[in-house]
């Protein structure tokens, strides 16, 4: 199957299966780059308030029922079975040839139902206006990520184009959230369409660093200072938690008025501002998002960086992370200096020359691997290691001979062949200077995915 744009195939799939997606308040988040920990950090605020909460990610990271979360855990396989089950044979039945992606939606929605959750956080998949997701009818907020350039076979070739499409998921009358913006026109955009919708439009401010607790940060709840935990790593995620954080505000004032469990009992945030405060960071201080600047310690690879970085502006993000990692002197701490050792796999049809030259400097050496297939996914592919090898070999042949080019530049049949290299190249460092290479292993999900099914890792 691959990918199918429109909502004729997922309303009649919902209708066949009963409209689960009628019995639950849906949060739904959109944008480019960002969703992931947005979602995970509002799933895990509202997880600490005691509401039962459902979260659908997407793409899954290892197996297909991992995207469907309740209580912030990996739904049940059982579960998860059961719904598939009643979703496929509906899908059969009526011959409605619906895509992977809108099987696994119509799958996660009904999980929810059946599950009773009070809220779920739902991830759009693709753009926004027609993607599968955007056929709740009951929704507390449209909250929007930063908004970049991806997708332009599907959204569009211009910020604007995409941010159009992407605008697709506002509601009338449902309050939108707005995430800083690298592109003024992607908020414009936003923002009109919120006036259009008659939604209230919240301008978010990046959260500030705390200036004596490291890992914390500083923004507004309910109007007031509020300090919070934030274990995600990235300046990038001042931003993200910003917008969850003013999200769950949004939330938190809408149940209250609703009179809805746990907040049937008051009559306002101020009435426990205490109590609430304190579950809110509880929540922030437990979120967990695997892949995105996250140190991996292995006895199989040593202790390397994984980032998904896959387009141009996470390889900007995961640029400023390293060049700050480096000028903080943190990286002197962990014995880690430059040239970096790069283990590097990219999704076909993906940004490959400009990711590279954003990350990759002259003097860095970069192991080029595949990723395996990912479930359920047959329209994505990986660059074959010798596509990306040839490119690296284009930008630098005039500055280096063919053997240095092959030295830095080499291919690997496996991302653990890859790591099997790098005890020699350490060693090497080390007694160079007496110092390690930092490893950064980036350039999909699917490749930290890889990884994390290589080395039997814990999602």
């Amino acid at each position: 199957m691959s990918i199918k744009i429109g909502l004729e195939r997922s309303i009649e799939l919902l209708k066949l299966i009963g409209n689960p997606q009628n019995n639950f308040k849906i949060i739904h988040v959109g944008g480019t780059n960002g969703k992931g920990s947005i979602s995970s950090f509002i799933g895990s605020m509202l997880n600490s308030c005691s509401l039962k909460i459902g979260r659908y990610n997407s793409p899954h990271f290892i197996h297909e029922y991992d995207s469907i979360r309740i209580f912030e855990k990996t739904v049940s396989k059982q579960r998860y079975d059961k719904a598939r089950e009643i979703v496929v044979k509906a899908n059969a039945a009526h011959n409605l040839k619906a895509s992977q992606f809108e099987l696994l939606t119509a799958t996660a929605f009904l999980c929810f139902s059946m599950e009773k959750v009070d809220v779920a956080i739902v991830e759009v998949g693709l753009g926004g206006r027609l993607d599968a997701t955007n056929v709740c009818p009951d929704s507390l907020a449209s909250v929007f990520s930063s908004i970049g350039i991806d997708h332009q076979a599907f959204l569009g070739n211009t910020v604007e184009e995409i941010a159009s499409e992407k605008s697709g998921i506002i509601k009338d009358n449902v309050p939108v959230i707005i995430a800083p913006q690298s592109y003024n026109s992607a908020k414009e955009i936003l923002c009109h369409q919120a006036k259009e919708h008659h939604s209230p439009c919240y301008l978010v401010s990046t959260s500030r660093k705390h200036p004596t607790k490291p890992n914390w940060a500083i923004n507004t709840f309910f109007g007031q200072d509020f300090e919070y935990p934030l274990p995600l790593q990235g300046g990038f995620q001042l931003d993200n938690s910003a917008v969850a954080v003013k999200t769950v505000e949004v939330v938190i004032k809408q149940l209250i008025e609703q009179k809805i469990k746990p907040f049937s009992s008051i009559s306002s945030y101020q009435d426990n501002l205490q109590v609430i405060n304190e579950k809110i960071r509880k929540g922030l201080s437990e979120v967990k998002w695997p892949g995105r600047l996250e140190w991996l310690v292995h006895n199989k690879c040593g202790k390397v960086l994984l980032d998904g970085a896959h387009n141009t502006d996470c390889a900007y993000a995961l640029k400023k992370y390293i060049d700050e990692y480096f000028e903080s002197g943190i990286s002197t701490q962990n014995h880690h200096s430059r040239p970096i050792q790069w283990i590097f796999g990219m999704t076909h049809g993906k940004d490959l020359e400009k990711v590279l030259d954003i990350l990759v400097s002259p003097e860095d050496s970069v192991y080029c691997v595949p990723f395996r297939q990912p479930e359920q996914m047959t329209w994505i592919h990986c660059t074959p290691p010798k596509d990306i090898k040839e490119t690296l070999l284009q930008k630098y042949q005039s500055q280096f001979t063919e053997t240095e080019l092959n030295e830095k530049y080499k291919t690997f049949d496996n991302v653990l062949d890859a790591f099997a290299c790098l005890k020699d190249i350490r060693e090497k460092r080390m007694k160079k200077n007496g110092t390690e290479p930092l490893v950064v292993v980036c350039g999909s999900l699917y490749l930290v995915a890889d990884i994390y099914q290589s080395l039997l890792l814990a999602v």
